[in-house]
């Protein structure tokens, strides 16, 4: 169902989002290995990560995601995981370089989903919360170096906009291959429906029929069944278009298919072969069957 669908790729995002997710503790661990954090901090850090995951995967489990305007949620887990970038970022120590890539994993995440608006809007949330992160982190270490600090803000300032710029084109291009595609398929639809279907009538014609009566001889050989065949042919026809013009005969022609496919079952065939004449293919029908 197409419900499902939409639900299974939902959870597909998030899966992806979460995995990646699971780089920050990665590198806090390695981080603190190295030495530039410490080991409480990767600990913590990695719970936090953990229960924020956690957290939006009770909401897509309970279908509380559908209660945002976007069900996939892909803006909310982008501010979730720049807040916590922005938390690490200020205990991580010498580890902040690499912790503050993740701003950039972020907004490369979010071009699944968003355009440009949002991801630049995210892409200013994100140097904000770096900002506030590091202006802190100097009130409360007056001999921190400043310099370094400068640099990185500086850097973010270039990066991050253009990682929005970048993603909110692919988000652009990935939103007209589904366009196009969407439209080829409808293309296709039409093609198949017009190579089986009468223009005027809509009911299946002369080629699908002759196809159709083929397969169903085949079939009724093999299992030795019956199907029988109905011709109908509307009398004076020719007298209607000529006293009424061809728009009249054309809704007769239209009325008659409505009228004659009405009473037929599921599995019955109704066709037009041409002019005023149509044909019915009854499958697993004998001859009192066709009359009844």
């Amino acid at each position: 169902a197409p419900g499902d669908a939409r639900r299974e790729l939902r959870m597909r995002r998030y899966f992806i989002g979460a995995g990646t997710a699971c780089l920050v503790p990665l590198v806090l661990t390695v981080s603190a290995a190295l030495g530039s954090v410490e080991f409480r901090v990767a600990g913590w850090g990695t719970a936090m990560v953990g229960a924020v995951s956690a957290l939006f995967f009770a909401l897509f489990r309970g279908g509380y995601n559908l209660r945002f305007r976007d069900p996939s949620l892909t803006g909310q887990m982008i501010l979730a995981a720049i807040l916590c970038v922005a938390i690490l970022s200020y205990h991580a120590g010498e580890a902040r370089p690499a912790i503050a890539m993740f701003y950039l994993v972020a907004l490369l995440f979010g071009s699944l989903r968003l355009g440009a608006a949002p991801l630049f809007g995210l892409a200013a949330i994100a140097l904000l919360a770096h900002g506030a992160a590091l202006w802190v982190w100097h009130l409360r270490h007056p001999g921190a170096d400043a310099a370094a600090s400068q640099m990185q803000i500086a850097a973010l300032t270039v990066i991050l906009p253009w990682f929005a710029a970048m993603g909110a084109y692919v988000n652009r291009l990935r939103v007209n291959l589904s366009d196009s595609n969407r439209q080829l398929t409808e293309a296709v639809e039409r093609i198949e429906s017009i190579a089986v279907r009468d223009d005027l009538t809509g009911l299946y014609n002369r080629r699908f029929l002759l196809e159709f009566l083929g397969r169903e001889s085949a079939r009724t050989q093999r299992s030795g069944g019956a199907f029988s065949i109905c011709l109908i042919d509307i009398d004076h026809f020719k007298s209607i278009n000529d006293s009424f013009g061809h728009a009249a005969g054309d809704a007769v022609l239209k009325h008659v298919s409505t009228v004659a496919g009405a009473g037929m079952r599921s599995a019955d065939i109704l066709g037009r072969i041409g002019g005023e004449e149509f044909v019915a293919v009854l499958p697993d029908t004998d001859l009192q069957g066709a009359i009844n």
